[in-house]
C-alpha cells in the first residue's frame, strides 16, 4: 500500500474450455513462485461464460479470485479484443480496491520463478515486453506503412510519438509496439482502459477492415497497435519499462533465440507463453529442461489436452 510495500495483484482473461491453460499458469505460480506465489490473482471471464463448478472449486482452493465482464459478442469475436475489455473491468477493480500495481499476464502462460520486476520502481507506471517478431510492426527509419499511418492519423499520434524498440526473436528495429501478453500497470493510469476503449472504437471501422481482408494478420494483431495508441496516450517515454527478457519468454521458439538470449534451460526463465506449444507431437524435444519442471508439465496435462478440441 505504500511505495516501500505496494499492493500488487495478477490478472488474466479466461472463459469456460480453457480451463487447463488456466490451471497451469495459476499452479506455476503458487508452485513456483517463491516469495511471490501467494499473490493475489484475479480472473475475468465474459458474462455466462464462466467455469463451471469443479473448476471454480479447483480456482477457489488456489486462492483465486473470479470477475465477469459484459462484453458485445461482435467485439468478442474479435481476435483478442475480449482481453482488452477484460483487463479494463480489472482495472476499474483494482482502482476500487486500491491496488498499486495491476500485472496482467495471458493465461496460456507459466511461472518458473518469483517476477518480481513486476513491482516497478516509483518513477515507473508501464511495463512490457516488446513483440516476439516483427510481423505488421512499422521499421524504425522508414516512413509508416499505411497502416500505422492510419493508426495515428485516428488518434492524433505521429511517428515521433512512437520511438524505436527491438523485437526479441528476429531482432528487427521497429517503431513502438507493445506486446499484450504480459503488461504491468499502475490502475491510476488509464492504460487499460483506453486499449479498450480504442479497440472498440476501431475494430470495425471501414479503413482498418481494408487492411484485414489483404492480410487476416491486422485482424490478429490490431488489438496490439490500439494498446501501443493507449500507451503513448497515457504515459510518457520515461514512464514505460521495458521488463527482462526472462520474462514472457516464447517457449515455442526456445531455439529461434540467439544464443545470447536463449537460456541454458527453461528453468532459467522467470515467465514464459506458449503458443501451439502442447500441440506438437515432439513438444518434449524442442526444449532444454530439467526433469523435475518436464514431468510437472506431464502432470498438469494429464487433465486434458492443453487447447480445447
Amino acid at each position: 500500500m505504500t511505495a516501500l510495500n505496494p499492493t500488487l495483484v495478477l490478472g488474466t482473461f479466461s472463459l469456460q474450455g480453457y480451463e487447463v491453460q488456466t490451471l497451469m499458469l495459476i499452479r506455476s505460480l503458487r508452485k513456483f513462485g517463491g516469495e511471490m506465489a501467494d499473490l493475489p490473482v484475479w480472473i475475468f471471464t465474459p458474462e455466462g461464460k464462466g467455469f463451471d463448478k469443479n473448476t471454480q472449486t479447483l480456482l477457489t482452493e488456489l486462492g483465486v479470485d473470479c470477475h465477469s465482464f459484459a462484453i458485445d459478442d461482435p467485439l468478442l469475436r474479435f481476435p483478442f479484443a475480449a482481453k482488452a475489455v477484460a483487463s479494463a473491468a480489472a482495472e476499474e477493480l483494482a482502482l476500487q480496491e486500491g491496488v498499486d500495481l495491476l500485472a496482467w499476464h495471458d493465461r496460456t502462460g507459466m511461472f518458473r520463478h518469483a517476477p518480481t520486476a513486476f513491482y516497478l520502481p516509483e518513477d515507473k507506471s508501464f511495463a512490457f515486453r516488446s513483440t516476439d517478431i516483427a510481423n505488421i510492426g512499422a521499421p524504425f527509419g522508414e516512413s509508416l506503412p499505411p497502416f500505422w499511418g492510419d493508426i495515428c492519423e485516428h488518434f492524433g499520434l505521429s511517428a515521433d510519438d512512437l520511438p524505436p524498440i527491438t523485437s526479441v526473436i528476429d531482432q528487427v528495429k521497429l517503431h513502438l509496439y507493445v506486446n499484450a501478453g504480459l503488461l504491468v500497470a499502475r490502475p491510476e493510469k488509464g492504460i487499460f482502459r483506453a486499449w479498450a476503449t480504442n479497440l472498440g472504437e476501431t475494430y470495425a471501422l471501414p479503413e482498418f477492415k481494408a487492411y484485414y481482408q489483404v492480410d487476416q494478420a491486422y485482424a490478429i494483431f490490431m488489438h496490439q497497435a490500439a494498446l501501443t495508441a493507449a500507451v503513448v496516450q497515457k504515459t510518457t517515454t520515461e514512464e514505460r519499462l521495458i521488463l527482462p527478457d526472462t520474462y514472457l519468454f516464447s517457449v515455442d521458439n526456445f531455439f529461434d533465440y540467439s544464443e545470447d538470449l536463449r537460456p541454458a534451460s527453461l528453468d532459467e526463465i522467470v515467465t514464459g507463453r506458449f503458443h501451439d506449444f502442447f500441440s506438437l507431437e515432439d513438444w518434449e524435444s524442442l526444449i532444454t529442461v530439467s526433469d523435475d519442471l518436464m514431468d510437472w508439465f506431464k502432470e498438469q496435462l494429464k487433465e486434458g489436452d492443453y487447447w480445447p478440441g
